[in-house]
């Protein structure tokens, strides 16, 4: 008897070609794939088969990639779906990810990134699956427990607001952290594997952070921190007590358009915090016995460990934007409506 595939697969493009390459890549890799060359025929073929997972191109003739989207979302609204899109297309990402698409590819992918994308979304709704399934057991006692626990449909908000964020900084990968080293929702093409070691250094780094802005005389940490390297910069941005936004971008990206729509992104999270108490309650000490991050000895490995993860040396700019930093003025933050309700006095 053949092995049981990994997940089943629908991908739906009007070009033969890229049905074709992406089933070539998913089927070697143990799944099984169906494809469609329209959304007419992808909603035929829902109709029998049960799919773990779809990738559809945004743009096709027909029933558009949006319009494919929604109707699937009404018939099964956990179904995660993955759009392709070509370059100058990020208005309609946008778009797509309010309506609830997973995650994004970009034309032309490679074998890697559609790979991970997949196996990351394919593995968050198994978990979300299995939490609505059965009773949440305690976590063993070696391990820390969460301090924020978020409501499913918090959960999906916050997967929302973080492509989103991707897709407006073009960044290659975003994800919100916990201080007790869970990562709660990660967006790219970063492994799966270097994940925890990712949220670990981003913990020892937000200490650090802390300590120096007490012997500077702050009353708390830096709410944003900026490391840059050769090939990609990283900010992290604090959001209250134990949670950590980290924004991965090319080095080329503008600072001040990260700055703007991180901070917007935070804002947004933010709003969920109140609701998404854990063991500890929000901002509260970890519980008793909780094992503590060895914080000198992460950021004696920091530099090193991030340069494995992202293949490059990474170098610490501050928490200011340097004077040659293009920034959003404030009437284009305000006709894009990143400043929220201001009104200015008449």
């Amino acid at each position: 008897m053949p092995d049981q595939p990994l997940a089943n697969i629908l991908v739906v493009d009007d070009s033969e070609a890229i049905c074709k390459a992406l089933r070539d890549v998913l089927t070697m890799s143990g799944y099984a794939v169906r494809t469609a060359p329209s959304g007419e025929r992808a909603l035929q073929i829902l109709e029998t088969a049960q799919m773990d997972l779809i990738i559809s191109d945004l743009k096709m003739s027909g029933m558009s990639g949006i319009q494919l989207l929604k109707k699937v979302k009404e018939k099964t609204p956990s179904l995660p779906f993955v759009i392709l899109t070509g370059f100058g297309d990020m208005d309609s990402v946008i778009e797509a990810m309010h309506c609830g698409v997973a995650d994004y590819l970009k034309k032309p992918f490679s074998v890697n990134e559609v790979l991970k994308v997949t196996a990351r979304e394919l593995k968050r709704s198994r978990q979300v699956h299995a939490t609505m399934a059965v009773i949440a057991t305690p976590a063993p006692a070696e391990k820390p427990p969460h301090v924020f626990i978020f409501p499913t449909q918090d959960v999906e908000r916050i997967d929302c607001v973080l492509s989103e964020l991707r897709a407006q900084t073009t960044a290659e990968s975003v994800l919100l952290i916990e201080a007790a080293g869970y990562v709660i929702s990660a967006k790219g093409i970063l492994n799966e594997t270097d994940l925890p070691s990712l949220a670990a250094l981003v913990v020892a780094s937000r200490a650090t952070n802390s300590q120096l802005a007490s012997l500077l005389g702050e009353s708390g940490a830096f709410a944003l921190h900026y490391l840059e390297g050769q090939r990609v910069a990283v900010y992290t941005a604090g959001l209250g007590v134990g949670l950590f936004l980290v924004v991965v971008v090319p080095r080329t990206v503008k600072q001040g358009a990260v700055w703007v729509y991180t901070k917007k992104a935070t804002s947004e999270i933010e709003k969920m915090v109140a609701g998404a108490t854990g063991q500890a309650g929000v901002g509260a000490p970890a519980a008793a016995g909780k094992p503590a991050l060895d914080a000198s000895t992460l950021r004696t490995e920091m530099a090193t460990q991030l340069d494995n993860l992202f293949s490059e040396q990474t170098v610490s700019a501050g928490t200011e934007l340097a004077d040659s930093v293009q920034t959003l003025t404030f009437e284009e933050a305000l006709a894009r409506g990143l400043l929220g309700n201001i009104k200015l006095d008449e």
